[in-house]
């Protein structure tokens, strides 16, 4: 799966159903995914979308690779792109077999400037070359070398024969990964993503990884590190490797390092095409670039250092890391892919390396199955994983010594290395994204996720109920990002079709709470009436599962279930946006912290309730009008900020509108003419994290 190059410009800125009863009726299921966007107006029928390479130097003969993500049925099971003098690889499909993301590698035109265009068109491809192999890297003379306190492995001739494992063949690129551990020591191990151009140019990227499953004694590692490429010092820093990080060998200017002359290669995508094939939500782009927004991103990236990311992931309170994307990777969406958005999204994809979460199954050197392990829990306190569970069975990975990673909280983590992998097509970032999904899953108590079926339970304090909608978030993007004949991709699956079955069965098919809220952690009530709970909250879940059946990550066989859940979970957003009568909640104060959840603080979340029978009771509950005008202004959840309650809500609508959610383009309406909204949407420009809008 994977050659793009790219060098920062110095300065850039379990729930049961009734038994045996009759169950009611499910809900009506919202209407099936809208077909995919139509294509923008062309004469060329061919034409699927257009990418811009750009480079500060001329693109003159440069070899490049780069990722383009595709909407459903743009690129057919059986046919092939024609792009002049381009190669294309397949490197995850949409549930019809159509292309989801490809990788392109070729070489830019001689005599060309510092931007060049690449048409993707659909047709007869050119007959096939023969794909470089690794003789072929073998000749190019490449010696590749790792130095770490007093340890050294190196590749170098016939060392190249034997990759470790193939992530893309072809006749403009191939693509490798190799990995050596250091001698006398059972947990440090150098690795190597190296593409190989045509002409003899080659890419690397390396790593350091201290990160196995259930070996013995993990602990930090610590000295000079020295990395060698051509017999050239290309890395040299005192480096403190912590169980469970891994760290890329490069900055600060660059990521990646080249044999000879580096290439400055940066792609530019076309953002809403980016967006219209729904790997990525549809956010509000503005006339005009937030020079804020930029001046915040991260512009160089050392090993293990902070970046973007929280000083303290878990605090109370807004964080631009949080939402469905983070800031940074929303920047290069609503930036229209400004170059130094998209050395911001690498940047950070790198810095995730500092986090704990990277446990690697040693017998078979990949991201653990969940089959494999269904009783283990990780030993989260020594890797900094906050919030880690029991194992009914006694089954631990081994305690670390030494110093603790940065802490990571499942409440409060952001997507980690999918945009960077839907760009570059870097299987590094793909398998960034399996770890953290992976971490996830064995931190939870194995009863409380059932084992390998992996549940993520909004009623789960160690999840709580913004845990649970990220970690699902994650958890699809790692679905999506993994490719059909990769073994994790059917466990994955799996694991999202147990959540689907789970939340239907609890849910929908009981005809559980006419609010379409799932259980909370807690009630914040304490033991007094009514049973209440942050919205918020709810609202994250939502939105995460929406994004979900965009991503079309469960099997064929859970589509039912998976829509009839949703028609019962989008009535938690739209419900509070109702106009005027006695069963409506008044739109203008949909964005609470707090919300009345039963009328009882012994409600049981079984099925039986009590419940309110409409959000007209809860207005009533809340003093609140069940009257409201035409066009009244929002009020409450800071009405016109973009970082408030308003903007937690707005995913959540946006997906309930664009899957037919009943009353829900009513809803999105009263919103859009509300007489203070302008003020909100005019705040996404400098704050774009949940400015999320219905396609």
């Amino acid at each position: 799966m994977s050659g793009l190059g790219w060098i920062f410009a110095s300065g850039c800125g379990g729930g049961a159903a009734a038994g045996d009863a009759a169950q009611p009726e499910a809900p009506p299921a919202p209407n099936p995914t809208p077909a995919p966007d139509p294509p923008p107006a062309s004469s060329d029928e061919s034409l699927i979308v257009r990418l811009t390479l750009t480079s500060p130097r001329a693109l003159s003969a440069v070899p490049y690779a780069v990722a383009q993500p595709l909407r459903q049925g743009d690129l057919p099971e059986r046919s092939l792109v024609v792009a002049s003098d381009t190669q294309c690889t397949v490197l995850s499909r949409w549930r019809d077999g159509s292309a989801r993301l490809v990788l392109l590698a070729g070489r830019c035109p001689a005599g060309a400037g510092q931007e060049h265009t690449v048409a993707l068109r659909r047709g007869i491809p050119q007959p096939d070359a023969g794909s470089l192999a690794p003789v072929d890297l073998r000749q190019t003379g490449a010696v590749a070398e790792f130095e770490f306190d007093g340890g050294r492995v190196s590749w170098q001739a016939d060392d190249w024969l034997s990759p470790h494992s193939t992530v893309v063949l072809g006749h403009w690129m191939s693509s490798w990964r190799y990995r050596r551990a250091f001698p006398g020591d059972a947990h440090l191990v150098a690795w190597l993503e190296v593409r190989c151009h045509r002409g003899g140019e080659v890419e690397v990227l390396p790593w350091l990884e201290n990160g196995f499953l259930r070996v013995a004694a993990p602990g930090a590692r610590s000295g000079r590190v020295r990395f060698r490429l051509a017999g050239l010092l290309r890395f040299e820093q005192d480096l403190q490797l912590l169980n469970h990080q891994r760290a890329v060998l490069a900055g600060p200017d660059g990521l990646t390092h080249w044999l000879g002359t580096p290439h400055v290669v940066r792609p530019r995508h076309d953002v809403d095409y980016l967006m219209a094939t729904r790997l990525v939500p549809r956010y509000r782009v503005p006339a005009a670039v937030s020079t804020k927004l930029l001046s915040r991103l991260a512009t160089r990236y050392t090993p293990l250092e902070r970046a973007g990311y929280p000083l303290g992931m878990g605090a109370a309170g807004y964080d631009p890391s949080i939402g469905l994307l983070p800031e940074w990777d929303v920047a290069y969406l609503v930036t229209r892919a400004d170059p130094r958005a998209f050395d911001a999204v690498m940047i950070q994809a790198c810095a995730a390396g500092r986090y704990g979460t990277h446990f690697r199954d040693e017998s078979t050197q990949a991201p653990a199955l969940p089959s494999a392990y269904p009783s283990l829990v990780l030993d989260g306190a020594s890797a900094g994983l906050t919030s880690s569970g029991a194992s009914s069975r006694d089954q631990y990975t081994p305690a670390a010594t030494g110093p603790v990673p940065p802490a990571f909280a499942t409440s409060h983590h952001p997507s980690i290395g999918y945009m960077a992998y839907l760009l570059t097509g870097w299987h590094y970032f793909a398998e960034e994204v399996q770890f953290v999904a992976l971490a996830n899953h064995f931190k939870q108590t194995d009863t409380t996720r059932d084992g390998s079926r992996g549940l993520l339970l909004s009623q789960a304090g160690a999840n709580t109920t913004r845990g649970a909608a990220w970690a699902m978030r994650t958890l699809a993007q790692a679905v999506a990002v993994t490719p059909p004949d990769d073994p994790l991709h059917a466990e994955l699956t799996a694991v999202i079709d147990a959540n689907v079955d789970h939340h239907h069965e609890r849910y929908a098919r009981a005809n559980h709470n006419a609010l379409g809220l799932v259980q909370p952690y807690s009630n914040y009530n304490g033991t007094q009436d009514p049973w209440t709970s942050a919205s918020w909250m709810d609202d994250f879940f939502t939105a995460a599962w929406g994004y979900l059946k965009d991503l079309q990550v469960c099997s064929p066989a859970q589509t039912a279930a998976l829509d009839a859940f949703l028609a019962w979970k989008y009535r938690s957003v739209v419900g509070r946006l109702g106009g005027s009568g006695t069963a409506s909640f008044g739109y203008p104060w949909a964005a609470q912290y707090t919300l009345p959840y039963a009328p009882s603080a012994r409600a049981d979340w079984s099925g039986a309730g009590p419940w309110y029978t409409h959000w007209g009771e809860v207005a009533r509950a809340m003093k609140l009008p069940t009257e409201v005008e035409s066009g009244a202004a929002l009020d409450s959840g800071y009405p016109t900020s973009a970082t408030g309650y308003w903007g937690n809500l707005l995913p959540a609508l946006a997906y309930a509108v664009d899957h037919g959610a009943e009353g829900a383009a009513a809803a999105w309406q009263r919103v859009q003419s509300a007489a203070n909204f302008a003020q909100q949407a005019a705040a996404y420009t400098d704050d774009p994290v949940w400015g999320v809008i219905p396609r």
